[in-house]
């Protein structure tokens, strides 16, 4: 597990906390360079994040947006993690088109848009967000899957548990690689995962995460 304690903050402070973490990473990395990249995940811990991201004044005009992993849906699906990210980042910055690298859920040929996707990502991502399911899974990267032991490909085309579920997902070494990793979580439901991946649980893909900063809320913490 990563040498940084977990960050635990109550469930009304999160979003704020978590946005105000993204920040700074992103001021750290471009103190440094003319450019950063951010890599968002989908759902429901994350969205009230960004749109408290959207609040924060920042060089936006500097940041590239990626996908930690997409639905092979189209953009404006309501199941898209990028109709998610548009609606509650990209609308609200109004963005460039040029600055939003997303992952092209609707082609068909799955197996070239996980391709063509590794070939537009940056050697290194400076800031990546992460969630954790009740499973422990991360991105969509599931427990026991075969794309959990990936060495060499930076993104895969994956088959998941739920629907729709077809994926394509950033792996393992291209999430250990970034400069920055914050692994957001909420909720009592996944106290019990937590525990385990806080224990290096290899079972599960989240503890393998081992450069990402742990938030949580009081409900996911327990004790």
């Amino acid at each position: 597990m990563s040498a940084l304690p977990p960050r635990v903050v109550p469930p009304e402070s999160l979003a704020r906390e978590a946005a105000e973490w993204m920040g700074r990473a992103l001021q750290t990395s471009l103190a440094m360079k003319r450019r950063a990249s951010l890599a968002l995940s989908g759902g429901s811990t994350p969205a009230p994040a960004y749109r408290e991201l959207s609040r924060l004044t920042l060089p936006w005009e500097r940041v590239d947006l990626y996908f930690v992993d997409e639905r092979f849906v189209p953009p404006d699906h309501p199941d898209s993690n990028y109709h998610l990210v548009e609606e509650a980042l990209v609308g609200p910055l109004r963005l460039s088109p040029s600055q939003v690298f997303r992952m092209e859920g609707e082609r068909e040929d799955r197996e070239a848009a996980a391709e063509d996707y590794e070939a537009r990502l940056p050697d290194v991502l400076d800031v990546v967000l992460l969630g954790m399911g009740e499973d422990g899974h991360t991105a969509s990267l599931f427990p026991g899957h075969p794309a959990l032991e990936e060495q060499s490909r930076r993104v895969l085309s994956v088959v998941g548990p739920k629907p729709p579920p077809w994926r394509m997902t950033l792996t393992m070494p291209t999430l250990l690689s970034a400069n920055a990793v914050l692994m957001l979580v909420a909720g009592a439901g996944k106290r019990q995962t937590v525990q385990r991946a806080l224990g290096r649980d290899a079972a599960l893909p989240a503890a393998r995460v081992t450069n990402a900063q742990w938030m949580m809320d009081t409900a996911a913490a327990g004790r």
